[in-house]
């Protein structure tokens, strides 16, 4: 009787998609719709003529407060801004590993509102701003390790979500400052809305 391989083949093969797919059952909102779950498709797309790229080797620390502050109203206080990135990762943030890709989003909080802005390699895609009467729930960013900031999620009246993660630019002390600045923020706005589920672990 000949020896068959093939079972001995697959086996393996069957475990380790198990394995993924079990993993992958613990990430929060991962099958989450893309119609209502960390969606830009409405966001508002930003003309590439006109804008000041970010340059190449550039530490971007004035590049984002320029990309911020021309978007400010009148009396309006930023109060901190961090990079950050979509979590779980869309479709398309995959295999984005460079440049400013691989962290897509610039997000501020302002006395007034959220900004939050899409990033393509050296410039900005789209553009969100949202009013904090917009916002149903909140579930701030935790302090981690080093003065890192865990996930923050948020959901609208709309019935859109988004749950996002941070850099955490430990190299950069402007950068961290204004990180915590921003979760620090957040976590004292949470409070405003009563609905907002109690925080989970992260």
């Amino acid at each position: 009787m000949s020896f068959n391989p093939l079972p001995y083949l697959v086996m393996p093969g069957v475990a380790v998609v198990w394995q993924v797919v079990m993993i992958a059952r613990r990430i929060p909102g991962l099958w989450m719709s893309s119609s209502q779950f960390n969606s830009t498709e409405d966001w508002t797309p930003v003309p590439q003529d006109g804008q000041t790229p970010a340059g190449l080797g550039e530490i971007l620390t004035e590049w984002h407060v320029g990309v911020i502050t021309s978007h400010l109203e009148a009396g309006e206080a930023l109060k901190g801004y961090a990079r950050g990135f979509f979590w779980p990762p869309r479709p398309r943030d995959w295999g984005n590993q460079y440049g400013l890709q691989q962290h897509p989003l610039l997000i501020a909080v302002t006395s007034h509102r959220m900004l939050l802005f899409e990033l393509g390699p050296r410039t900005v895609h789209r553009s969100c701003f949202i009013g904090y009467d917009a916002i149903q729930f909140l579930r701030p960013p935790k302090q981690r390790l080093l003065g890192t900031s865990g996930p923050m999620r948020f959901g609208l009246h709309t019935g859109r979500e988004y749950q996002v993660g941070f850099l955490g630019p430990l190299f950069s002390d402007e950068g961290m400052r204004q990180e915590q600045r921003l979760a620090s923020y957040l976590r004292g706005l949470a409070s405003r809305f009563q609905s907002s589920p109690a925080a989970e672990a992260a």
